[in-house]
C-alpha cells in the first residue's frame, strides 16, 4: 500500500478513472481507525489467544497489547452489509482484505466511520512459475556419515553436521515440545509422503491453514512447502533425518505459486497472526518479495527498512511477541535485484542466507544491507546442494535460501528446547556470537555459520542479555513458588533496582525487605490476582528474571 501514490489513492476515494474501474473485482486492503467498543480486553487474553501463545509470552515477559486484539465485528459487518465481502482480517495491522466488486461498494466501504483508508491488494493479471526452487535428482550416496549416532543421517549429514544440529540430537534434544510453524506456498503430498510417516503417527502434525483459498486444505498444493518441510521434520533413516524430527508442526500457506501478488504479502500477515494465536514457538518461512506481476506495486530497495512493507513490519511484531522468526534471505544475489527482500528486511528475525557444503557463500543467496544499514543476512546455512525428500518421495540435492532456512530452524528448535526458560532474543543472541563470523559480520554471511551446540554451551553461562552470571546470580532462585502473599531470594551482589511485574508489563506494588544478609522477602498485595509474576533484579553485573506463580 504504501507504494501507491497519493493521486491515484485519491482516485480510488472517489471512483473517478477507467483504469481503477477495472481493477473490479479485486481485493482491496481495508483499514480501521480503531478497536473502539470491542467484546475482548487485554486483560483476559485467554479470549482470543491459546493457552500456548500466553504461556510462551509470559514465559519471557511479554504481555497483550492492543494489536492482539481481533477487528471489531461490527466493523467487518458494515464492509460486508455493502455487498463487498470480507475475506481476511489482520488484527495486529488493525485491518482486513475484502473482495470488492464494483465502484459503488468501495465508494459506500470508504464512506463508513470506521474505515480509515483503502487501497487494492493486487492484479489478477498473469501467471509464471515460482522460480525458488532449483533441484536436481541425485543417487544417494551414504559415504559421509556420523561416526557416533543415534541417527543414521545418510547423504542429510552435511546439512545437519555443519550446524552442530546432530550434536544436540546427541544430547537428547530433537525439538520435543517445540512447535514451528511451516510458512510457504503449498504441502503437497505431506499427508501420505513416507519421509513424514513419523510426524502423522505420532500426532505432531497439529494442523494445516490456507490463506490463499481460505481454507484448511493444503495437501494438494505446490510442493514447495513440503520439500522444506523435509529438511526439518523427514526421518527417513539412511537418507534423511530432519534437523528438529521430533517437534511439532503448523503448516500454512500464503504463497500462491502460480503468481507474485502483493496480496501474498498480507496472507502472510495473517499466517504470522495465525501462528501466534495458537502458541507456535518458531516460524520459519522460505518466501520473500521484491517485485510482482504489476510493476507499479514493485519494492524499491529504499522499501527494505523492515519499516514499510506489510509483511515486514508483521514479522517484527511476530518477534516481539516472542515467536522466534525465521526467513529466507532471497536468491536474488549476483542478479539485478541482488538484495535480500521483504520481509527479510525485518527487525529482530532471523535472516538466512546459503553456503554449500565446505561453508562458502552460495553465489544466488540474496545479500544486504538493509536500506537503513542493518547487517543482513544474520547467520548462513547450507542451502547449496542440501538433501532434500520431493513430494513424491525421493531425494534429491537442492538449491536455494529456501532450504537453508528449514534447516537452522530445526535446530533451533533443538537449542531452545535445552534453554526452555529463555527469550527468543536470548537465542538468536547466543547464535550470533557463537557463529563462525562473530567477531566480524559482514553482509554476505551476516554472523556466520552457527554451531548450535556452542550456543548451547554459551547460554548455559550467560544470562538473557549476554552479560556473563557468576556462580551466585546463577542460582538465584525464587521461593517459595508457588506463593501466596510473598517471596524471598538470596543475593550477594548489589542490587541497584527491583521490580514486580505481571504478564502484561504492568508494574506491581510491593515491599522489599533484608530478613538476614543477602536474603530478601518481597511481600505483595493479596489483590493480586493468581497467575504468572515476574521479578528483574538490577545488579551492578546484570539484570536477572525469575518468574514466579501466585495462587
Amino acid at each position: 500500500m504504501n507504494k501507491i501514490k497519493t493521486i491515484i489513492f485519491a482516485c480510488l476515494l472517489f471512483s473517478i478513472t477507467n483504469e481503477l474501474l477495472a481493477q473490479f473485482p479485486g481485493k482491496y486492503w481495508v483499514k480501521f481507525k480503531d478497536k473502539n467498543f470491542s467484546p475482548y480486553s487485554v486483560g483476559i487474553p485467554s479470549a482470543y489467544l491459546s493457552a500456548r501463545s500466553i504461556a510462551r509470552r509470559a514465559n519471557q515477559g511479554i504481555g497483550t497489547d492492543i494489536t492482539d486484539i481481533p477487528v471489531n465485528q461490527t466493523y467487518i459487518n458494515q464492509v460486508n452489509a455493502t455487498g463487498a465481502q470480507v475475506f481476511q482480517r489482520s488484527k495486529w495491522m488493525n485491518a482486513a482484505v475484502v473482495i470488492i466488486n464494483n465502484a459503488s461498494q468501495l465508494s459506500a466501504i470508504n464512506s463508513l466511520t470506521c474505515v480509515l483508508s483503502s487501497a487494492p491488494v493486487g492484479k489478477y493479471i498473469k501467471t509464471k512459475s515460482e522460480g525458488e526452487l532449483s533441484v536436481n535428482a541425485v543417487t544417494p550416496s551414504l559415504n559421509k556419515q556420523s561416526s557416533v549416532s543415534s541417527y543414521s543421517y545418510g547423504p542429510s549429514f552435511t546439512q545437519v553436521n555443519q550446524i552442530g544440529a546432530d550434536c544436540m540430537h546427541e544430547l537428547g534434544f530433537r525439538g520435543q515440545r517445540i512447535v514451528i510453524a511451516v510458512i510457504d506456498a503449498g504441502f503437497e503430498n505431506v499427508n501420505t509422503n513416507p519421509v513424514f510417516d513419523s510426524l502423522r503417527n505420532e500426532g505432531r502434525l497439529l494442523g494445516t491453514r490456507d490463506y490463499v483459498q481460505g481454507n484448511t486444505s493444503v495437501n494438494e498444493d505446490y510442493l514447495h512447502g513440503a520439500n522444506c518441510l523435509s529438511l526439518i521434520a523427514g526421518n527417513t533413516p539412511g537418507q534423511l533425518i530432519g534437523t528438529a524430527p521430533k517437534s511439532e508442526y503448523w503448516l500454512i500457506r500464503s504463497e500462491d505459486a502460480a503468481t507474485e501478488k502483493i496480496i501474498e504479502e498480507n496472507n502472510w500477515v495473517v499466517a504470522a497472526e495465525f501462528a501466534d494465536s495458537v502458541g507456535a514457538d518458531i516460524t520459519t518461512t522460505s518466501l520473500g518479495y521484491t517485485t510482482f506481476d504489476n510493476p507499479s506495486q514493485n519494492h524499491v530497495y529504499a522499501d527494505l527498512n523492515g519499516r514499510t512493507a506489510v509483511a515486514s513490519i508483521a514479522a517484527t511484531m511476530a518477534a516481539r511477541k516472542g515467536i522466534f522468526v525465521l526467513n529466507a534471505a532471497g536468491n536474488e544475489g549476483g542478479g539485478a535485484w541482488n538484495y535480500i527482500g521483504v520481509p527479510a528486511d525485518a527487525d529482530s528475525i532471523c535472516t538466512v542466507g546459503a553456503v554449500n557444503g565446505s561453508g562458502v557463500h552460495a553465489g544466488f543467496s540474496s545479500v544486504g544491507p538493509t536500506s537503513d544499514g542493518r547487517i543482513k543476512p544474520d547467520l548462513s546455512s547450507m542451502g547449496q546442494g542440501s538433501y532434500v525428500c520431493n513430494s513424491n518421495g525421493l531425494f534429491s540435492s537442492g538449491n536455494g535460501t529456501s532450504y537453508a532456512t528449514p534447516i537452522l530452524a530445526g535446530a533451533v528448535a533443538c537449542l531452545w528446547q535445552a534453554h526452555p526458560n529463555r527469550t527468543n532474543m536470548a537465542i538468536l543472541h547466543a547464535l550470533k556470537v557463537t557463529a563462525s563470523q562473530s567477531t566480524n559480520p559482514d553482509n554476505i554471511y551476516g554472523w556466520g555459520i552457527p554451531n548450535i551446540c556452542d550456543a548451547h554451551n554459551y547460554l548455559n553461562l550467560h544470562n538473557d542479555v549476554g552479560l556473563q552470571e557468576s556462580d551466585i546470580n546463577s542460582s538465584v532462585v525464587i521461593f517459595p513458588n508457588p506463593a501466596h502473599n510473598q517471596v524471598n531470594f538470596s543475593l550477594k551482589k548489589k542490587i541497584e533496582k527491583v521490580k514486580l511485574m505481571d504478564v502484561l508489563g504492568n508494574d506491581i506494588a510491593f515491599s522489599l525487605t533484608e530478613k538476614q544478609s543477602n536474603t530478601f522477602e518481597l511481600v505483595f498485595t493479596n489483590e493480586m490476582a493468581n497467575g504468572v509474576y515476574f521479578i528483574s533484579i538490577k545488579t551492578t553485573e546484570g539484570v536477572i528474571n525469575r518468574k514466579f506463580v501466585k495462587e
